[in-house]
């Protein structure tokens, strides 16, 4: 009996336990068993041969005797029954109402009879029961307003999406739950998917970003090469699973049956049937975290504690629970999305669509045999001496970008005060002038001479208090611009070289000291906040033999100094610094032809970023000035520079920003391409001279009046 148990352990790693790792995990039971027999074998072998009878007997051998009892209530019995394949695990989607009782256990609150509601001579039962009545009432109330009133979990009232919560029983009792949440892309694709995304948490905001656009159509090339094959991925519903909580009495020694079981029954759910396309899932290490590793973690994480051993521990925990995970849902059925790899133990990103449920769950050895896309083996992170280059960098980039940027905004506040400082006297010099246009116009007939004379005078007072107040008031404003500008100076002057200083000498002690402006990746840092004041410096500190690998090597996230300028996300202000720093890095000799960890080059990098941009402007409001039509020129200036000469990949391609390459032909003359550059020298264009082009061509507004 002992031997068959443990032949139908479906996870090798199960198999492993040994008799004493089972007696350590029981509940403690008295020992003296006076009647022999079963009730008198030792524990582990009473465990396997009660762990093969149905769920439905187990009320029946707990009433057995105390031995049986603590037997069936022990961990290592459960542990047993989910090994060997014999537990019974079944799922149930809870309905709005459920969810609506479950959150609120005494029912609606504040609800209470008031006189007109008694009758007199009514019985405390039938107070009672009036009571009660209105309660259902407020109740079913409630549920419509919060959303409680659906047949799939909590509905939003804004967006229409749907939290679900499915409770997993095991042998007859609840043990966890599986959260999912559900958004109705339309058939249409008129349903605002980023925003309802974004509307749910960071988590769905990040998925349905990345693997959608701002309507929900797929733009990930795996899974629109399996929507090929079933044409629905791309519409209806979007199923993620936020979270797996089983206890871990049921994933001992990193069993996953019963896991595997519970989430492919709630995908299965009859009530989801039809109402998803596409599910998808992020591995999830506290699935399988115990109690210890948990403690652990909060110790490590949260507390700032633990030695370098435990720090080492958890992130290696992390690693292994994560990897089980993914193991699991592979077994439900779900496939790995290569385009999300990217960075060395980041999770795995995970998808299924209906037909993949058809197949049987696959066992812990088949999914051990499929191979799961690694990111490429990148540069370890700096040590020694080049990570304090790096810190260093870091330091001083912040520095100076925040420096930079608040020059740059000052000088825009300072040009908006000179070009409209006297805005607010618009108003009273029009009511002047109109008055002045009228006593030219000479007096009418029924005002008297005295009262002429005395709205003439008030006039010219008037006029007068205005001139006196403009010149006050232009005094303060020159006087205001004038110390703005000196302190913009000193900034340009004084506290930007003294950055630069302050760098060059602390980065050139650590080089003296064995330090590597490559291997830190310095260059990458420079590069990421468009800092042209430093990368000379660094370049120069780079030997001649290693300067075109560290223009061109991918740093621990997987990307090069390219990468890094188009990975942040330009505004109208700042797009010619993008340029110029490209074109400084290219003339320094970086290769446009390297793919980052993505598999993209800068030029695929780039559109993935002006993609987003639009996105997200689609979603929460273009500013001014930031519509595609603005961004067409600087669009065509990227796309030349960062074109690679050994031809786009494919990722390349599919990256492609469709907002701004509608009618953009990337070959257009150079002379469209420099248009945008006659911006000043914030990057705004000039309004006075754009004024001065339409009023030479079309007059002026009150000429277009007359």
């Amino acid at each position: 009996v002992i031997k068959g148990s443990m032949n139908d352990c479906s996870d090798e790693r199960c198999k492993k336990k040994t008799k004493q790792e089972a007696e350590g995990l029981q509940v403690t039971a008295p020992q003296d068993f006076s009647s022999g027999g079963f009730a008198s074998l030792p524990t582990d072998v009473l465990i396997s041969i009660l762990c093969r009878s149905p769920a439905s007997d187990h009320k029946s051998l707990r009433d057995t005797c105390q031995a049986f009892r603590a037997t069936i209530d022990s961990d290592a019995y459960k542990g047993e029954r989910a090994s060997s394949g014999w537990a019974e695990v079944s799922t149930h989607l809870l309905s709005g109402g459920e969810l609506y009782d479950r959150d609120f256990p005494n029912g609606p609150e504040d609800v209470s009879l008031s006189d007109g509601e008694v009758e007199e001579g009514d019985t405390e039962e039938q107070k009672a029961a009036t009571l009660t009545a209105k309660k259902m009432i407020k109740r079913a109330d409630e549920m419509s307003e919060y959303g409680y009133s659906s047949g799939l979990g909590c509905r939003d009232q804004d967006y229409g999406y749907r939290d679900i919560t499915i409770d997993v029983q095991v042998d007859g009792k609840r043990c966890g739950s599986i959260s999912l949440v559900l958004l109705p892309r339309g058939t249409q694709h008129n349903y605002p998917f980023h925003e309802a995304a974004d509307a749910h948490s960071s988590e769905m905001q990040s998925v349905g970003w990345s693997l959608c656009d701002s309507a929900g159509r797929l733009k990930v090339r795996s899974i629109k090469d399996f929507e090929l094959i079933s044409g629905e991925a791309g519409k209806g519903g979007f199923l993620h699973i936020k979270s797996v909580r089983i206890s871990e009495a049921y994933h001992q020694m990193g069993c996953t049956n019963v896991v595997a079981e519970a989430v492919r029954y709630a995908l299965s759910d009859p009530k989801l049937r039809g109402e998803w396309t596409l599910a998808t899932a992020i591995s999830d290490y506290e699935v399988y975290m115990n109690k210890e590793d948990m403690e652990l973690k909060r110790k490590v994480r949260y507390g700032n504690e633990g030695t370098a051993e435990e720090k080492e521990r958890v992130d290696r925990r992390f690693g292994e629970c994560a990897m089980l995970d993914t193991k699991t849902l592979l077994r439900v059925g779900l496939k790995q999305i290569p385009e999300t790899v990217s960075e060395k133990q980041s999770p795995y990103w995970l998808f299924a669509l209906p037909p993949f449920l058809n197949d049987p769950i696959k066992s812990f050895e088949e999914v051990d045999q499929i191979p799961l896309i690694e990111p490429p083996d990148l540069p370890p992170k700096p040590t020694g001496v080049d990570a304090e280059i790096l810190d260093v960098m870091k330091r001083s980039c912040n520095a100076m970008r925040q420096l930079l940027d608040s020059v740059s905004s000052e000088k825009l506040e300072l040009d908006k005060i000179e070009h409209h400082q006297f805005t607010p006297f618009a108003e009273l010099e029009a009511q002047l002038e109109e008055l002045r246009a009228l006593i030219e116009a000479g007096k009418p007939d029924h005002i008297s001479e005295a009262s002429w004379e005395e709205i003439s005078a008030r006039l010219e007072e008037n006029e007068e208090k205005l001139r006196v107040h403009r010149a006050a008031i232009e005094e303060a404003i020159e006087e205001v611009v004038r110390r703005q500008r000196d302190k913009l100076k000193n900034d340009m002057d004084v506290k930007i070289p003294n950055i630069v200083e302050e760098l060059q000498t602390k980065v050139t002690a650590l080089v003296r000291k064995g330090g590597s402006i490559r291997k830190s990746h310095a260059i990458h840092c420079c590069s990421r906040l468009r800092i042209t004041q430093f990368i000379d410096f660094l370049i120069d500190m780079v030997p001649p033999e290693e300067r075109a690998q560290a223009l061109s090597s991918l740093d621990t996230c997987g990307i090069t100094p390219l990468h890094c300028v188009v990975l942040g996300t330009p505004e109208v202000r700042d797009r010619d610094e993008y340029v110029d720093f490209v074109e400084r890095l290219l003339g320094m000799g970086a290769d446009t032809n390297v793919k980052s960890a993505r598999g993209v080059t800068p030029i695929g990098q780039y559109r993935l970023t002006m993609t987003d941009k639009f996105e997200f402007g689609n979603v929460f409001g273009m500013r001014s000035g930031d519509e595609p039509a603005g961004w067409r020129p600087f669009h065509i200036k990227m796309e030349v520079l960062l074109r690679p000469s050994q031809g786009e990949t494919d990722e390349d391609i599919e990256a492609k920003c469709a907002v701004l390459d509608n009618d953009v032909d990337p070959d257009e003359s150079d002379d469209d391409e420099d248009t945008w550059m006659d911006d000043d020298e914030d990057g705004n264009e000039n309004e006075n001279d754009s004024m001065m082009d339409m009023d030479e061509e079309n007059g002026s507004d009150e000429e277009q009046e007359e």
